[in-house]
């Protein structure tokens, strides 16, 4: 890519790096101290029926509903998640607390935990009331994908025997998300290390009509003339840019990818194409995955796929619930 032939080379870049300033210290400090407070996460309410079944049999129903109620047990995660305890840490926290405040809400075991978890129901939830209000004036949001590598476990003591020497290669997946410039997680998928970005750029992309999507930014991972078009007759405008050697084809079935052919060699350079579409905002997909590895970590505590999938969609329904708290705004001073 262009970017990293600048890196390379200093000469081909002679202009400073660009400098900014935090304005809303005091506010971004609250916003940080709030991640803290754990009454956040907890929800509205009674705790106990928000938590536990109190009617596990229902009449014209066979056998026993659930006792523990999803919400539960998705808080377990979050702070298994969030804290990074064990899972009999935090049942331990919880038996605690609740007997602190004097509330006969069971806990289940470690074991039925991990059971719970790896068929519970989750989805990414929104907490911007920004971004509820954009959407409820039916307002179009820009989408920016993609993808990076979490790791799980090692191999144990059995490598060690087995070929004498200790693994050094740890097993990872590959987590795709899509995020709007304002740092929201809109879609986010954990798949195995085979699975290439554009097998799952179609999951990404919420086919909503309440959330319609006017643009999609990704880098050329995602590029293929079939997915430019498919896009582009949703009323999508793909910033993805083509391969180096494309070539304009004047068929029906590529009319967005020969525009932007020929807009690129008519400009000489694909700055032209990055400017004019305003592919820089890729960027801020970057800092996701930087701001996601560093605060919570690089790398899932489960070891199972489903269970994985799972504890995606808890990272980032915890980056939201973050972003409603408040983030730092920034002006370019130099």
């Amino acid at each position: 890519m262009p970017f990293k032939q600048k890196l390379k080379d200093p000469s081909l870049n002679p202009r400073k790096k660009p400098r900014y300033k935090v304005t809303n210290w005091s506010a971004y400090n609250k916003s940080l101290k709030k991640r803290g407070q754990l009454s956040l996460y907890f929800p509205h309410g009674d705790l106990k029926s928000a938590f536990i079944n109190e009617h596990p049999y229902i009449t014209g129903f066979s056998g026993q509903q659930p006792t523990f109620k999803a919400a539960y047990t998705e808080l377990f995660y979050t702070f298994y998640r969030l804290f990074g305890w064990g899972l009999r840490q935090t049942a331990g926290y919880f038996e605690d607390l609740w007997q602190t405040k004097g509330l006969d809400i069971l806990v289940p075991s470690f074991g039925h935990l991990s059971d719970l978890f790896s068929i519970l129901p989750l989805k990414v939830r929104q907490f911007c009331d920004k971004l509820a209000k954009r959407v409820s004036q039916g307002e179009s949001i820009t989408l920016i994908l993609d993808s990076t590598g979490f790791r799980f476990g090692k191999a144990s003591h059995w490598y060690e025997t087995k070929y004498g020497k200790p693994c050094e290669q740890k097993p990872w997946r590959k987590m795709h998300l899509s995020i709007d410039p304002e740092m929201n997680t809109h879609a986010l998928e954990i798949t195995d290390y085979e699975a290439s970005d554009l097998e799952i750029m179609g999951s990404l992309i919420p086919e909503n009509e309440s959330q319609p999507v006017d643009k999609v930014i990704a880098d050329g991972g995602y590029y293929s003339k079939e997915g430019f078009e498919e896009l582009h007759n949703k009323g999508i405008i793909p910033v993805i840019p083509p391969p180096p050697n494309s070539v304009v084809h004047g068929h029906q079935t590529t009319t967005w990818h020969d525009k932007i052919v020929q807009y690129i060699k008519d400009k000489g350079t694909v700055y032209a194409f990055h400017k004019k579409y305003g592919y820089g905002v890729r960027a801020l997909v970057e800092a996701q995955i930087s701001r996601i590895k560093r605060c919570i970590g690089s790398t899932f505590k489960t070891q199972k796929i489903d269970s994985q999938k799972r504890e995606g969609i808890v990272i980032a329904n915890i980056i939201n619930r973050w972003n409603s708290f408040g983030k730092c705004v920034c002006v370019k001073v130099g």
